[in-house]
């Protein structure tokens, strides 16, 4: 291989590892696949996004739901996620987890074991319609 051939591949290599574009939407798209239902983002109102997970969860269909907050320094995004095999991750996703916008996102999931429905959520701005008995070890999948 030519040195600049090389040079070329070590740049696109760089080039990939060094991207900050961590959609927190393609990290869900690709755990609950293409056919999984959107129930939205929740900002304000949770009630209709609980809504539909808590009806996604009992019918054993894939879904997607995100809750997003304010941090004191940057956006925050909870969201979770079942798959047709009826595996349910909880994702976070921070827009600057070193605080003040001068770092990249980041995203970080867990597999929620034994979920179920949660009660009463739409009054827990924090809560989300699914528990978890325990969620497993938190895997960086971008950033």
């Amino acid at each position: 291989m030519t040195r600049a051939t090389w040079l070329l591949v070590l740049a696109g290599v760089l080039a990939l590892g060094c991207s900050n574009a961590c959609s927190l939407d393609d990290d869900l798209q690709l755990f609950a696949g293409d056919a999984a239902l959107d129930c939205g983002t929740a900002a304000d109102d949770r009630a209709k996004v609980d809504a539909c997970v808590s009806g996604a969860f009992d019918d054993g269909t894939a879904f997607i739901a995100r809750y997003q907050q304010q941090g004191d320094d940057s956006r925050l995004i909870t969201a979770v996620a079942m798959n047709t095999a009826g595996t349910v991750k909880v994702f976070r996703w921070d827009s600057s987890p070193c605080g003040g916008g001068s770092c990249s996102p980041v995203t970080d999931a867990q597999t929620c074991e034994t979920p179920s429905l949660a009660t009463m959520t739409s009054d827990d701005e924090n809560a989300l319609p699914i528990e978890c008995k325990s969620l497993g070890l938190a895997q960086r999948t971008c950033g």
